[in-house]
Order: structure tokens, then sequence, then C-alpha cells
């Protein structure tokens, strides 16, 4: 599925049927009646949130939900009608376009109910809002001893309608259950208060990714499927998954410049790496500001030629050099893949992320606008956002 794409040194490859896949495989999981939420924050944890939200939705997602107002808008300018949850803070500032837009808050303070109320009423319509509940992630939400109250005052404000309740797992994808299922406990203590005090939540909801995966009693009415709708487990695969995954991003470069030089050659910034022999040198034009990390330097891999090659001196801003010695006939003009497969290798970016000491999701949010991503559907490409350009085509 490679593609050279001459008018950028380094892009994105997006498999959407790789999406589809991933929420069918969660809507079998679930079963019949609930519901799934794509998670498209951080611009599709860097894949493109129309493009991800479209095809979530197409393959049987019911919402989405995004971080802040602005990622809300670009969808709904995008001409996606389906609910969208945020899920962060919104600053009062930003009320009158949640409302133009029709998105759904997250409330966790009194006041920014009251505040919401009287933007409502003064626009005259009736505003969804979900409330949440701090049982253990120690973020944002309401606390446990004080909910019940605020929940109760809530729903008499006029211009609001509680549309749901939710929490956040913090340790879901640890192996042992038992924070997680305290968490669960608190929430489930929550919800039946409010019952017995007459107030009556339509939605429930709790799981993210990992509690979907691994807490089927965290599913309740939703589950908010963030990095799993990509193709990512949320931790080290354990093996007792109920679910298989496809990864969708592929992040690639190619070759500009190959040569062979001698012995003792220093390479790179600060001559921390030097060729121990006579060496063939590429030069690929990727490099920290498109979001591969300088932590890569002298340590990470790539793949040429389905071949792993290694980095050699420090990662620069707009470039990186490897040694391709051991691999015949390396020329400029070829595919290099920093993130996916190539021919019969593969470089995960879990594996990449264990080079850095960070996470599969910093690596994901963290390729740069200037890295067009491409989209592809049955091994075809479909269209192409350029950030730069800012143009879709």
């Amino acid at each position: 599925m490679s593609v050279y794409f001459a008018a950028r040194p380094a892009w994105a490859e997006i498999n959407l049927d790789h999406i589809a896949y991933n929420v069918t495989r969660f809507r079998e999981v679930i079963g019949p009646g609930k519901k799934i939420m794509a998670v498209v924050k951080a611009d599709g944890y860097g894949h493109g949130a129309v493009a991800v939200a479209e095809t979530a939705l197409e393959s049987g997602a019911d919402c989405l939900a995004v971080a802040f107002v602005e990622e809300g808008i670009e969808l709904r300018r995008a001409g996606i009608k389906a609910p969208v949850l945020l899920l962060g803070f919104t600053d009062p500032v930003r009320f009158p376009a949640l409302v133009e837009y029709g998105l759904t808050p997250t409330v966790f303070e009194l006041g920014t109910a009251l505040t919401l109320s009287r933007s409502a009423v003064e626009r005259g319509v009736v505003l969804p809002i979900q409330l949440k509940i701090d049982t253990g992630m120690g973020r944002i939400g309401l606390l446990p001893d004080e909910a019940v109250e605020v929940i109760r005052q809530t729903a008499k404000l006029p211009g609001l309608r509680i549309e749901g309740l939710l929490t956040h797992l913090a340790a879901a994808d640890e192996t042992d259950p038992s924070y997680t299922v305290e968490q669960l406990l608190l929430f489930k203590r929550i919800v039946d208060r409010c019952r017995k005090s007459g107030i009556e939540i339509p939605l429930l909801h709790a799981a993210n990714s990992a509690g979907a995966i691994y807490h089927p009693a965290s599913r309740y009415g939703l589950i908010r499927l963030g990095i799993s709708l990509y193709g990512y487990y949320p931790s080290a695969k354990r093996g007792d998954e109920p679910v298989s995954l496809l990864p969708a991003l592929s992040f690639k470069s190619r070759i500009v410049y190959v040569k062979k030089v001698p012995e003792g050659t220093a390479i790179s910034y600060g001559c921390t790496y030097r060729t121990a022999a006579e060496a063939v040198i590429a030069t690929v034009p990727v490099g920290y500001a498109d979001g591969y990390s300088r932590l890569l330097s002298n340590r990470g891999e790539v793949l040429v030629r389905g071949v792993r090659a290694p980095i050699v001196g420090r990662v620069c801003m707009d470039h990186l050099m490897i040694d391709v010695t051991h691999i015949p006939a390396v020329m400029s003009g070829d595919e290099v893949v920093l993130y996916g497969r190539q021919g019969g290798e593969e470089i995960t970016v879990e594996e990449v992320a264990s080079h850095t000491g960070t996470i599969h999701y910093e690596l994901l949010c963290s390729i740069d606008k200037r890295v067009p991503r491409l989209y592809f559907r049955r091994k075809r490409l479909v269209s192409i956002h350029d950030f730069i350009e800012d143009r879709t085509f």
C-alpha cells in the first residue's frame, strides 16, 4: 500500500478500512443495546479527526467525543451531525459556540451548570449535558461526597437536560483489577443514590478502551473507544484480549541521498557516532520537527527494502541518517518506514515508544501538522489532507 508522495519528504498513511475493522470488532464484543463513542480528540490521535469520525460512524459508532470546543466545531463544519461530547474543560467564553454548534459539554462543577443554564435560556434552547464523577482518576469530576447533591441541583436548572453520567478509569489496563473494581463500585453507589433520590440518568458510561477490553462490568450503556479505535491496545498485550485490532497508521519517508564513507566518519551533530568501517550512509528527510523523537538518536531503527536499518548519529530537526551498508542496492527514492510494515518486517509504534521512554499515544499525537495524511480505502488512495496548504484533495 506504499505510495511515492513526491510533494513532501515525509507522510503518514491511514488505512480507514482498519478503523472500520476495529469498530466492527468492538461492536461484536459489546453486543447489542450498547453504544460506541469514537474518541477523535487530538485530531483523531494524529490520524485526522474528520476522516476517522466519518469512517467510525459509517462502521457502527453512535457518537463522538473530543476534548475542546474547537475540535467539535471542526467536526460540525465538516458536516458531521452525530452527537459530540466535550470531554474536557470548556471555558465559559466558549459557551455561545457550544450552543451554536450543538456540542454536549461535560460538567463537573455546579457553577458551570448555572452559567450554562443562563446561556441556554438566553438562546431559547435546551442544552444536553453530561456530568462527570471523579471515582479515582484525580483529574476532573465531581467528588463522590458532593456528586448526588450537585446532580440534584443541576437537574432542576432550566435550559439543561442531563443526558449522561460518566467516570474515567485510571488503571483499567493494569493486570491487577482491584483499583478498577473499586472505581466501578463507587460509581455504582453514586448512581444508586441518584436513583433513590428520584434522579434518573438516561446514559451511564465508564469504559475507556481498556475498560471495554478487560472489564465487561464497566461497559454500561456505552464504551468510549479511544486508542483502540486506531488499532492499539492500551498497554502491552496480555493475551486475554477478546478483540483483535489492526493499527491504522504508518509513518513514512524516503531516502534522498546515499553516500559511501570511510572508517571513522562522524555522523550528525556532536559527532556522537563514527563509522567503525567503510559504510553506506543514507539521509532521510524526516526529523524531530515532524514528530520523530530525537531520543531515537543512535538507538532507533527504520525499514528499507523490508530490512531494518539503524539510525546513526543524532536525529536532526529535518533529517536523520541511517546505515544501509548491509542492504543491497539502496538508492535515492527508496521508501523508508518509521512506523509500520514493509515486506515481512514491522516496526510498531509500541516498539518505538519503548525506545523513547514514553507511550504509543504520545508518539501518534506528536506527528506534526507538516506531515500530510494520506487516506486509503480498499488499498486505494482516496484523499490527502495537507495541513500546510490547508486543503484536502
